[in-house]
């Protein structure tokens, strides 16, 4: 949920400025704490103590530690994060009793009280959070913490409010695989459902390409003039907003129209991540308009969120896409995404995945069932700051990787 600082309820605006201070003080501590590996003790006083009790809690602080340790390992300045301010967290359905939680959702008065930092804000729910809300409700949930923070929006400052649900799960008992095919997002993310050595069903996803290609090419001529006028640089940042905005809607719709389908015939995940390095040579070549379409790091972990909370096994490993599945030599890439072996095999190489998964699937579906889940993440800081997401290159056949 995001409020503009500009447009809080009456009284509201006030109260940032002391919110804002307690963030700075609270991202020192954190950055001590993650530089001493952990071993800073916490803060003595209130509520900065509170707030790092829930940052521990978590689960994820260590995440953030981690991306503080590569920057220090390459001896260059390590990038400034801002972690959020975790309370706790209470929902009111009906007519609960208000135990005095740091963040009180009270969903029959459509508000939200955000408070355990010396003062008290209320601000509006609205009627999309409220079903959202419900809806995870519905599916067995309960609120654990919500992430609050003030950070930057497309035109104005924001408050961000972010509740994180729980749930127990049991794991699904996989009897098939859906394989996934991480490629440049204009190419599409292919998908199979293996069992055995056949595939059932396959398809693409893919964004509008055409209107975010033509979006990106008006950022560019904006921000060559945006220099010389105020006014084009709003216009460059707002139409910045609204591509990004596309893809978040494309990315969620596609990681839950692939859970359906997993769900749907109980079928394990596992997703062919492209290699970082491959990654970084195709930003050096691409025009600035096709950049965004390799960024598909926030689709993997809306992807991986969303199977643990159903239960649904999900691992990355690397599958081939130019070896061919029948006589295993390197094949001919040709025009199109297509490839050819000297063996008379010709596909499209974004299929050519899955066909491996299909040789391989006694061994790839040989772990002991259910398959080995991570770790459950309550807290997804990709979605809550600037924290970069790394997609991993996986490790070589048949081994998993999380």
């Amino acid at each position: 949920m995001k409020y503009n600082l500009l447009l809080l309820p009456s009284g509201g605006a006030e109260k940032i400025p002391t919110l804002l201070k307690l963030q700075e003080e609270f991202s020192r501590w954190a950055t001590e704490w993650a530089l001493s590996g952990g071993r800073a003790p916490p803060p003595q006083n209130n509520p900065l103590k509170y707030f790092a009790r829930n940052f521990l809690y978590a689960g994820r602080a260590l995440d953030w530690l981690r991306g503080l340790k590569k920057g220090l390992k390459k001896n260059v300045e390590v990038r400034k994060m801002q972690p959020p301010l975790l309370f706790d967290a209470q929902l009111r359905l009906g007519k609960e009793r208000d135990v005095s939680r740091g963040v009180f959702i009270d969903l029959p008065l459509r508000e939200v009280r955000v408070r355990k930092w010396g003062s008290t804000l209320a601000l509006p729910l609205t009627e999309k959070a409220a079903e959202w809300i419900l809806a995870r409700v519905r599916e067995g949930g309960r609120l654990a913490l919500a992430a609050v923070w003030v950070g930057p929006g497309s035109r104005n400052a924001k408050l961000h409010v972010a509740l994180i649900f729980r749930r127990e799960v049991v794991s699904m008992q996989a009897r098939r695989l859906l394989v996934v095919d991480f490629n440049a997002l204009h190419n599409g993310v292919s998908y199979a459902v293996v069992e055995g050595d056949k595939i059932i069903t396959k398809g693409v996803l893919r964004p509008n390409v055409s209107k975010i290609a033509h979006m990106q090419k008006v950022v560019s001529k904006l921000d060559s003039v945006c220099a010389k006028k105020d006014k084009v640089c709003d216009a460059a940042m707002a139409t910045k907003s609204r591509v990004w905005r596309l893809l978040r809607v494309w990315e969620d719709e596609a990681a839950r129209k692939l859970i359906r389908l997993a769900l749907q015939y109980k079928a394990a995940i596992l997703v062919d991540l492209p290699k970082g390095k491959s990654i970084m040579k195709l930003k050096e070549v691409y025009v600035s308009e096709k950049k965004i379409f390799l960024n598909f790091g926030r689709l993997w972990e809306s992807l991986r969120g969303l199977a643990e909370w159903h239960g649904v096994p999900c691992h990355s490993a690397r599958l081939y896409s130019t070896i061919c599945p029948h006589c295993e030599r390197k094949m001919s890439i040709l025009q199109g995404r297509r490839v050819r072996c000297a063996c008379g095999f010709e596909a499209n190489r974004d299929e050519v995945p899955a066909l491996w998964a299909a040789k391989l699937f006694p061994k790839l579906s040989s772990f002991s069932s259910p398959f080995p889940l991570r770790r459950p993440r309550p807290l997804l800081f990709a979605e809550v700051n600037s924290l970069k997401i790394r997609a991993d290159s996986g490790t070589a056949l048949p081994a998993w990787e999380d």
